[in-house]
C-alpha cells in the first residue's frame, strides 16, 4: 500500500495513486482474512464499540469507517471532490455495491463524492436519483444533488475474444462510478452516506432479545456470529419459513424482516393457521464486515442451498438440515432488487400436469397485489431455470416438495419517484401476513382464468420450461462473477488499451467502435473499444455461482434459430448453434 502512496504538494496530504491501485485490485484476488479483525475481537469480548473511527483526515475533512457494517476501502481528496474505492467481499475479488461511511467537515462547504468501483452496471440510481443519508438524526433520501451513474474509465479490465467458441468467451466486467454532491451545513456531527436505509447485527440482537417470539441460536458462522432462529408458540401442524438476509447488501429484507416479527408479536391472526419459524439474518458476517454478497468466506450463500458445505457455508448446512424436520407449507426467502420497483416474487410453477397447478402457485402472487398497491403481479415470473436450481427457492422446493417456495423481491429504490420508509416496510409486512391468511389452495382467484393466464397455463403443460425471466434480480450474480487465480482471464496492461494498440489486436472485426471518454483523468482522452457480437453473449455463460463460469449445453431459445434461418436438424446444442449462426453471418457479410 507504500507504494501506491504519492505526496499531493497542492493539498498537503498524502493521496493514492488511483491507476496502479485498479490494476492491483482487479488483477490479484483480495484475500482479506484479517478485515476488521480488531472489531471483530471486540465482539467477541462483548465490548463492541460503536463509535466510527477516522479513517481519512485532511486539513478540511474527516471520513469516518471502520465500524459496523460499514464499507470503505480508500480516499484521494481533490479540493472539494473526494474519489472513493469500496472493499470488495472478504476472500473475493468482486462484489463491489454496499457502500456505507461518514463524513465531518470543519465548516460548511459543498463536497462531490465519487464511489469508483461499483459493480452493477444496469441499476435504478440512473433514473431514480437517491442514496441514504443520515443527518439531523434521521435517515433522508432527498437531500444529495446531481447524483450520476456511468461508467468508470479507471483502466477497467477489457478482454478480447480469441476464439470463436462460447467456452472461450472473455467476457468484459466493467465498473461504475456513482457521482453525487451533499451541502454540509452544520460541522458539529457526522454525516452518514449509504446505499440503502442500513440495519446492522446490533438492530437485529436489539430486536430478537426484544421480541415475545421464542428465540434460539442453531449455529454461528465462521467469526463466531449467532445464526438466530425464531418460532411462535402456537402447536399448528403447517409451518411457514421466512428467511432473510443472504445478501448482506440487501437490507431492505432485514427491515421487512422485523415488520412481520413485531405483528406476530401483537398476536397476528395468521397464527390461528401456520407456525413460524424465522431465519431473519442468515449472513450475519457478511453485515457486520460491510459485505455485498458473500459471507466471510467469500461464497454467495444462495447459490449453495442443493450441497451446502458444512466448513464453508456453516449457515446454509444447519437451515437445510432444521427444515426438514417439518411439514412446509410457505418458505419465503426475502430479498432486494437494483434493478425494478416496488415488490414481487419469483415462484416455482413447473412441470405443468394441469391448469389447477399453475392457478395454485399463481394464487398467493394473486393474493398480494389485491393487498397492496406497492406489489406488482407484472413482474412475478415462475420459472425454474437451471442457473437456479442451487437457490434457496429452487432447491427447497426440489428437495422438500414445497409447492410454495418462493423469493420475494423488494425494491432497493422502492416506488415511482419515492423511496420505501418505515411506514412502506410495515405495509409490505403486513401485506405478506395477510395473504398468508387469506390463502386456500382450494379456492382460486377468478382473475386468474382470464384468456391470458389459462393460455400460459396450457404453454407450459405441453413444455418443461419458461419464456420468463428472473431478468435483474438481485440474487442473479452476473455482474459479480469472480475469476479465481488458476482460471482468470488476461487482462490487458494501460498501455495496450489504447486506441493504437486496439486497432493491431487480431480478431476484433467490429465496424463500430465503442467511443468511451474518460472522466477521471484531466487530460480529455478517448478509447476505442471493439464491440464483441451480442449474439456471442447473449446468455450463454451460466450463472450458478458467483465465482466461475459454467457452461450449459441445452438448446436456445427459437428466436435465434428463426432471425438466421438455420434449420432445427443442423445444430444438437448451444455450440453448434453459436457456430451456425457464425457460418451465416460471414456468408451474410460476404
Amino acid at each position: 500500500m507504500k507504494k501506491l502512496l504519492k505526496t499531493n504538494k497542492d493539498f498537503g496530504n498524502q493521496y493514492l495513486d488511483f491507476t496502479q491501485l485498479f490494476e492491483k485490485k482487479l488483477k490479484s484476488p483480495t484475500i482479506n482474512t484479517d478485515c476488521k479483525k480488531e472489531l471483530i475481537d471486540q465482539y467477541r469480548q462483548r465490548n463492541f464499540k460503536h463509535e466510527p473511527q477516522p479513517f481519512f483526515e485532511s486539513s478540511e475533512i474527516l471520513v469516518y469507517g471502520s465500524f459496523e457494517n460499514s464499507n470503505i476501502m480508500a480516499v484521494q481528496q481533490e479540493g472539494t471532490e473526494l474519489n472513493i474505492l469500496l472493499n470488495g467481499d472478504t476472500n473475493t475479488n468482486g462484489c463491489t455495491q454496499w457502500f456505507y461511511f461518514g463524513v465531518l467537515v470543519k465548516q460548511p462547504q459543498l463536497l462531490t463524492f465519487r464511489i469508483l468501483n461499483n459493480r452493477r452496471g444496469k441499476s435504478l440510481l440512473k433514473e431514480y436519483n437517491h442514496i441514504r443519508v443520515y443527518d439531523n438524526n434521521k435517515w433522508n433520501s432527498e437531500t444529495t444533488k446531481e447524483l450520476f451513474y456511468y461508467r468508470t474509465n479507471i483502466n477497467h479490465p477489457f478482454y478480447h475474444s480469441q476464439d470463436s467458441s462460447i467456452a472461450n468467451l472473455q467476457q468484459n466486467f466493467p465498473l461504475y462510478t456513482l457521482q453525487f454532491n451533499y451541502n454540509f451545513t452544520q460541522n458539529k456531527s457526522i454525516v452518514y452516506f449509504a446505499l440503502t436505509l442500513p440495519y446492522t447485527v446490533s438492530n437485529l440482537h436489539q430486536l430478537v432479545y426484544h421480541s415475545a417470539l421464542k428465540h434460539k441460536v442453531l449455529c454461528t458462522t465462521p467469526l463466531g456470529l449467532p445464526i438466530f432462529k425464531l418460532k411462535t408458540k402456537n402447536k399448528t401442524s403447517e409451518v411457514v419459513i421466512i428467511l432473510a438476509r443472504q445478501h448482506p447488501s440487501e437490507s431492505v429484507g432485514s427491515h421487512i424482516c422485523e415488520e412481520i416479527i413485531k405483528l406476530l408479536d401483537a398476536g397476528h391472526q395468521v397464527q390461528n393457521k401456520y407456525r413460524f419459524i424465522i431465519f431473519p439474518m442468515l449472513n450475519p458476517d457478511g453485515v457486520f464486515l460491510g459485505n455485498s454478497r458473500c459471507n466471510f468466506n467469500g461464497i454467495d450463500l444462495n447459490r449453495k442451498w442443493d450441497m451446502p458445505n458444512q466448513t464453508t457455508e456453516p449457515e446454509i448446512y444447519s437451515v437445510v438440515k432444521h427444515i426438514k424436520k417439518y411439514k412446509v407449507a410457505f418458505l419465503i426467502d426475502l430479498h432486494g432488487h437494483s434493478k425494478k420497483l416496488n415488490q414481487f416474487l419469483y415462484g416455482c410453477a413447473t412441470p405443468i400436469k394441469h391448469i389447477s397447478d399453475y392457478m395454485r402457485v399463481k394464487q398467493f402472487s394473486r393474493l398480494l397485489q389485491q393487498g397492496c398497491d406497492l406489489f406488482n403481479y407484472l413482474n412475478c415470473t415462475f420459472s425454474v431455470t437451471p442457473d437456479r436450481m442451487s437457490t434457496a427457492r429452487v432447491a427447497m422446493w426440489k428437495k422438500f416438495q414445497i409447492a410454495n417456495s418462493m423469493t420475494i423481491e423488494t425494491s432497493l429504490y422502492g416506488a415511482l419517484k419515492k423511496p420505501f420508509e418505515k411506514e412502506e416496510f410495515q405495509l409490505l409486512g403486513q401485506n405478506i401476513l395477510n395473504a398468508l391468511f387469506q390463502y386456500d389452495e382450494n379456492q382460486s382467484d377468478p382473475h386468474l382464468y382470464e384468456a391470458q393466464e389459462i393460455n400460459q397455463a396450457i404453454r407450459l403443460i405441453k413444455k418443461d420450461g419458461f419464456d420468463d425471466k428472473e431478468s435483474g434480480s438481485d440474487s442473479d450474480a452476473e455482474q459479480d462473477i469472480i475469476v479465481t487465480r488458476n482460471s482468470r482471464l488476461k487482462v490487458t496492461s494501460r498501455r495496450d488499451s489504447t486506441p493504437m494498440m486496439a486497432k493491431s489486436k487480431p480478431k476484433q472485426q467490429s465496424e463500430t467502435p465503442i467511443q468511451q471518454p474518460t472522466l477521471f483523468f484531466k487530460n480529455e482522452q478517448t478509447y476505442s473499444f471493439k464491440r464483441i457480437p451480442s449474439y456471442q453473449l447473449k446468455r450463454k455463460v451460466s450463472r450458478m455461482n458467483s465465482f466461475q463460469s459454467q457452461i450449459i449445453d441445452e438448446p436456445l431459445s427459437a428466436q435465434l434459430p428463426t432471425i438466421y434461418n438455420i434449420p432445427s436438424k443442423q445444430y444438437k446444442g448451444t455450440l453448434d448453434l453459436i457456430q451456425a449462426i457464425q457460418v451465416k453471418s460471414l456468408s451474410r457479410q460476404q
